[in-house]
Formats: structure tokens, C-alpha cells, sequence
């Protein structure tokens, strides 16, 4: 069992009025510990997400069992380098150097002003477009800003914590930036890879999903043969074999020109490759945080990133099988992968599987109409961020988690400034409910990264 610090709930009888109390969150490591997160838009359920990951990266590898953590991030925050910059002005004009460097590091403020400088004058819009799971950059947002309720606390200091960056393998399809732009905006410790998909590990069901291939016709079964019965995974042989089959001194029949056509596209496309020791999937590593970037920097359709997804989950399925690895997959905005059936599948068979190999899904999303009962029925704790968003939510979980009504109150704002003032005071605060059995409210514990 593996403990990670959840954040700050209510006052235990046993101490003193008023002094607060750290919640750890137990993770088994015989079974899944799935996790879903709920709440509107704009209560930090992405910023909660990443300060998990944090945790499970660091608890785990200290008790010496690093897990596989992967991340499907769907878009990159042009506010966030924005607000560095603020940041870093602001606190340099007001503050001394040694006060600066005590606050944040010599380390992280040094690295700052590099990045600062690097963006303001950077005339030919290389960068800007930091990740939502920016996990090698430092968070001094987290740092600067005042936690609200405790004029004298910053968000991170109310936890006892400091900016920092986590090592990450950052996996980019089709990259739309140089590499290189994409890890400066991400922070010293990313790694960012320009990655592709070797022809070995494409099964052929994605192969005719990819190209429309039909199920009745003949092409479809004479490139099956080839490609998952004889397991021949190199286009210019398969095309050899499928030009065997032609009749000599005739035009190419319509099945071989089906089959020239699709092996075509492999050989063509950049996101495949014919390399097996560059597949992106022999790259996956529990060394670092591995982030798939399906954001604005890959070119792809949201039916490829499902499909890359899906095969991710076979890969981490059979990993798990072999090294007995815990296995994390952070999907945020879950909902989106739930309407194509490679997405579906691949969520479908972590909630399946999941609970006995230890591969663990953390979800979240704003709505619970959307989700598969799968998902919160699988899950052992759920976690509200902020306010839920709908009355259906409020009425699923009562059915769902039995303290649910005799714990969770919103209070509901009597006007435009009450509204206001109650979504600053619900930021990054909200109830989690442990192995849906105990429901306590709760102030999440942040995260050290951007």
C-alpha cells in the first residue's frame, strides 16, 4: 500500500480547534484504485489532476515500485506563460533578490528570467503555448498567489510546498512546432518526442479502420492474411505478396490496388515508421511522467488519438502482465473519448482489467450524463471540485455514495458578487469520498508544477 497526500480536510477531535489536518489517500497495489473528479469548469479539476500525479510519481518511486504514469493532455494554456511574466516582473520590482530566491528558489527564479527573456523577445512566435500538464515547469503561480482564505498563505505555501518540476516524456504525433519549442515551453525537465508508430505494433483492425476497409470484401481478407495471420509487417513485402496473387499480364485487380493503396499511406505518413526501436510505445517509461500530447501541437483527428489511445492501453495491459508495474492513465475531459469506440474500448478495458493487474484510471469531467455507469460504479473514491454541474450529478451520487445527502451542501449565491466571491472561495476546494464509503469536505492539495 502506497500513501499520497490528498490535501487538507477537517479538523480530527483529537487535535486542536482550528488546526488542520493532512488527508492521505490509500492506493492499494493488488487492485485498481480508479478515480473520478467531477465539478464545473474553472474549479481546478486539471490543476487537482496534475498535483495527484505529482504524488503518485514521487510515493511510489520512494517506496521503490515507480509506476507507469501516462497522461492524455488535449490542449495547450496560452494564459499560463502570460502569466509568468506578470509574475516575474511584478515580484522583481516589489521584492529583493535574496527575498526572491528565498520565495522560489535561486534554481526556479533564475530559470524563470531565462524563460521570460526568451518569450518577450521572441519575434518569430516560437513559444507561449505551454501544456495543461506542464509537469516539467515550476508553478510559482502556485507560490505567488494568495490562498484566499489565509491573507498570509500562498496556495502552495498553505500546504507546505514549493515549486518544482517532475522529469517528462512528452510523445508529440505530427509535431506542428519544432520539439525543441514545444520543451522550452514545458520546462527544464521535459523531454519532448517527435513520435511515431513502427509497422510491427499496428494491428491489422486499426490497419482497416484507418483506410475503411470492408469486412466482406476480398482485399480486406487477402491483407488480414498477410498482415495478422502470417504477421509480415513490412508494406514493400506485403505489396510483393500481394502482387504474387495477380494474374500474369493482367491490369492490378481492384484488391491489389486496395492493398497498394493502404500500404501506401504507411509508407508515407510520418507517424508511422518502419523502425521498431523508434515506436513511441518501446519509449513509454516509468522513469518519467509520460505525457501523450493530443493537443494543438499533434496534427491528429480526435479517431486517431482515440486509436493511439487504444493501443496504449493494449501495451500497458501487457506490460503490467509481464513486470507486475502499477499502471496510472490521467485522462482529463474523459467524456470526449467516450463517443468513438476506440475510445470507449480503451476505457471500457482499464475498468475491466484494471482491477487485477493494478492499472488505474484518474478521470474527470464536468458531467455525469455523458458517462458510462462503468465509470463511477468502478470507481473507488470520487472527488467533487468546486460545485457539481448539474441536479442529474447531484442525483446519481446519492444513489452511488450513502453519506452523500448528510455531508455535501452547496450553498447557492444570492446574487452576482455572492456568486463571485463563493466560486474564489470553492477553487481547488471540494469533497472526496473514499472508497465511496466516507465523504469528508476538503482543500486539494496543489501542485508543484505549471
Amino acid at each position: 500500500m502506497v500513501m499520497i497526500n490528498l490535501g487538507i480536510g477537517r479538523t480530527d477531535s483529537a487535535k486542536k480547534h482550528g488546526e488542520r489536518t493532512k488527508r492521505s489517500l490509500n492506493l492499494k497495489n493488488d487492485e485498481a484504485n480508479h478515480i473520478t473528479l467531477l465539478g464545473k469548469s474553472g474549479y481546478g479539476k486539471t490543476t487537482i489532476m496534475r498535483g495527484m500525479i505529482e504524488e503518485i510519481y514521487s510515493s511510489y518511486s520512494d517506496a521503490g515500485i515507480p509506476p507507469i504514469i501516462i497522461v492524455i493532455e488535449r490542449k495547450v494554456d496560452t494564459s499560463k506563460p502570460k502569466k509568468v511574466i506578470e509574475i516575474y516582473h511584478e515580484e522583481s520590482k516589489k521584492s529583493t533578490e535574496k527575498y526572491i530566491y528565498r520565495k522560489y528558489g535561486d534554481g526556479v527564479w533564475n530559470y524563470i528570467g531565462h524563460y521570460v527573456n526568451e518569450l518577450e523577445n521572441d519575434t518569430k512566435l516560437r513559444y507561449g503555448l505551454m501544456g495543461d500538464f506542464a509537469i516539467g515547469f515550476p508553478n510559482i503561480l502556485g507560490k505567488y498567489t494568495k490562498a484566499g482564505i489565509d491573507e498570509y498563505k500562498t496556495l502552495l505555501g498553505r500546504h507546505g510546498l514549493s515549486p518544482a518540476a517532475y522529469p517528462a516524456r512528452r510523445f508529440v504525433f505530427r509535431p506542428r512546432r519544432d520539439i525543441e519549442n514545444i520543451a522550452f515551453d514545458n520546462g527544464p525537465l521535459t523531454e519532448v518526442i517527435s513520435s511515431k508508430l513502427a509497422y510491427p505494433d499496428i494491428p491489422f483492425d486499426i490497419i482497416a479502420d484507418m483506410n475503411n476497409l470492408g469486412e466482406q470484401t476480398r482485399y480486406f481478407a487477402v491483407l488480414k492474411n498477410i498482415w495478422d495471420i502470417s504477421k509480415i509487417r513490412d508494406p514493400k513485402e506485403v505489396l510483393s505478396i500481394a502482387e504474387s496473387y495477380e494474374k500474369p499480364n493482367s491490369a492490378p485487380s481492384q484488391t491489389y490496388l486496395r492493398i497498394d493503396e493502404t500500404m501506401n499511406r504507411l509508407k508515407t505518413d510520418i507517424l508511422f515508421t518502419d523502425e521498431t526501436k523508434d515506436s513511441f510505445l518501446k519509449q513509454i517509461t516509468n522513469k518519467k511522467i509520460n505525457i501523450l500530447d493530443f493537443s494543438q501541437n499533434s496534427e491528429l483527428d480526435s479517431y486517431e488519438e482515440c486509436l493511439l489511445f487504444k493501443l496504449v492501453v493494449q501495451h500497458a495491459i501487457n506490460v503490467a502482465i509481464k513486470y507486475r508495474i502499477p499502471v496510472f492513465f490521467v485522462v482529463d475531459e474523459v467524456q470526449n473519448f467516450m463517443k468513438d469506440s476506440n475510445g470507449k474500448w480503451a476505457i471500457d478495458k482499464i475498468l475491466r482489467e484494471g482491477r487485477s493487474l493494478c492499472i488505474n484510471l484518474i478521470c474527470a469531467t464536468q458531467y455525469t450524463d455523458n458517462l458510462p455507469k462503468d465509470i463511477l460504479i468502478g470507481s473507488s473514491h470520487i472527488g467533487i471540485m468546486g460545485k457539481l454541474a448539474s441536479n442529474t450529478d447531484t442525483k446519481t451520487l446519492e444513489k452511488l455514495i450513502p453519506d452523500f445527502k448528510d455531508v455535501v451542501d452547496f450553498d447557492e449565491p444570492g446574487s452576482l458578487s455572492e456568486w463571485e466571491g463563493m466560486k474564489r472561495k470553492l477553487r481547488f476546494r471540494g469533497y472526496f469520498s473514499y472508497n465511496k464509503d466516507f465523504t469528508e469536505h476538503i482543500e486539494y492539495r496543489q501542485p508543484q508544477s505549471l
